[in-house]
């Protein structure tokens, strides 16, 4: 038999030699633990059910009734019209102007995201991506062959953006703005001020913006306000969201694409309508499932906050109690991003710290670097979905971890 011949074709595409995606390239780290005999305790991924909790049974119920009555078949590749409806529905009553039209149902958020950097970008283009933000998206423009220009997340004023310096950012070749709001990592909601400001800036230089708003309904206090809300008639703004997070369904892969004022990009649309009937379909059954859900309200989340709210508290306390460790309370979502003051231990690194850590101690957190953070800042995420006992017993170990690896220079 004759060899290959080694080109770079069969070493893989050069579009993903720098693609990377932190929070499950770290698992594999801990999978190996785990082949040694070491259970290893997981705070590095957002899956709510791995902890227990369960998504409201009207969801199951609406899949299982739409596969008994035999709904087994593809779907338009938009998604079924009694799911687009109700999506389009719930958007105007939150202030964000769309028809069931401009709605594309996806097999997550997350392709929801692929489908609009595959349509918009070329080589060379910019997208202005919130640092430290979802490791996604950079994955993805990179995966074009485009630059990720990174918008500084300012640890000192609760994790808001400037707009500002997101103005600063912006060049010729910028083509996309993307906001996480709630943010992913660190849990922090985006007030309605500075949300208009953001989208003055966009509009002001014609630039198309994607509002990943996944975590809208987690919420400890207050209100989320659409992004798209402040798009007027003259700003388009993609809207992703999911049933994953809000409802509890990671695993069945349900999210959408609300498009406002597409109108204003016809060719991007046009390309987002041609991308959605070439993969042919979202998963069929999860879509009967979106309308029972949008109708549901908030009262099958009371719950689910009130476990999050104790477990948010017991984070922020026990973290800030451990000497050169600190963090911010965050008000939406299952994160925290806090940081170690890497001049007080024998780390240089975040990632350093965080193999350590994973090594010594069998917890798994994610280094800020995986998010855009300078690797010698050392901050790092921690998902809080575990019970308290075992979120207990994972600070107290991190504790005992640190003061063994604590510099003693008197400099410090």
């Amino acid at each position: 038999m004759s060899e290959w011949h080694h080109t770079p074709g069969h070493d893989g595409a050069r579009r993903i030699l720098n693609y990377n995606y932190a929070i499950l390239n770290i698992e594999r780290l801990a999978a190996e633990s785990e082949t040694q005999g070491r259970p290893v305790t997981r705070l590095n991924l957002g899956d709510p059910t791995r902890y227990g909790f369960e998504p409201p049974p009207e969801l199951a119920e609406a899949c299982i009734a739409a596969l008994r009555s035999g709904s087994h078949s593809y779907t338009p590749s938009f998604g079924i019209a009694a799911a687009r409806e109700a999506i389009a529905l719930d958007a105007k009553k939150r202030g964000i102007q769309t028809t069931d039209d401009n709605i594309i149902i996806t097999s997550g958020a997350t392709e929801a995201a692929d489908l609009l950097c595959t349509a918009l970008l070329n080589p060379g283009d910019e997208v202005l991506c919130p640092s430290p933000g979802y490791p996604l998206y950079s994955a993805l423009v990179t995966r074009q062959e485009a630059i990720s220009v990174p918008y500084r997340l300012d640890p000192g004023n609760n994790w808001l953006p400037d707009p500002r310096e997101i103005e600063r950012r912006i060049t010729p070749k910028t083509r996309l703005l993307v906001i996480i709001n709630p943010n992913n990592p660190t849990g922090m909601r985006y007030p309605s001020g500075l949300l208009a400001a953001i989208a003055e800036t966009a509009r002001r230089h014609r630039i198309v913006c994607l509002a990943d708003e996944v975590y809208r309904k987690l919420l400890y206090a207050g209100s989320h306000h659409p992004f798209a809300s402040f798009a007027g008639g003259d700003l388009p703004v993609f809207t992703l969201e999911s049933l994953s997070k809000n409802f509890m369904v990671p695993g069945w892969r349900t999210g959408w694409m609300t498009m406002t004022n597409s109108s204003l990009v016809p060719g991007l649309a046009l390309a987002l309508r041609k991308l959605a009937d070439a993969r042919v379909c979202a998963p069929s059954a999860p879509q009967f499932a979106i309308p029972e859900a949008l109708s549901l309200g908030n009262d099958y989340l009371h719950p689910v906050m009130k476990k999050l709210t104790e477990q948010r508290d017991l984070t922020v306390r026990m973290i800030n109690a451990i000497e050169g460790l600190s963090c911010a309370s965050p008000d939406a979502a299952f994160y925290v991003m806090a940081k170690a003051d890497l001049r007080r231990f024998t780390f240089a690194t975040d990632e350093e710290f965080i193999v350590a850590l994973l090594r010594k101690k069998q917890i798994l957190f994610v280094h800020g670097s995986g998010f855009g953070m300078e690797p010698c800042e050392g901050y790092f995420r921690v998902v809080y979905l575990p019970c308290a006992a075992t979120l207990e017993r994972v600070y107290h170990d991190l504790s005992d971890f640190l003061q063994h690896h604590r510099c003693h220079s008197s400099t410090i």
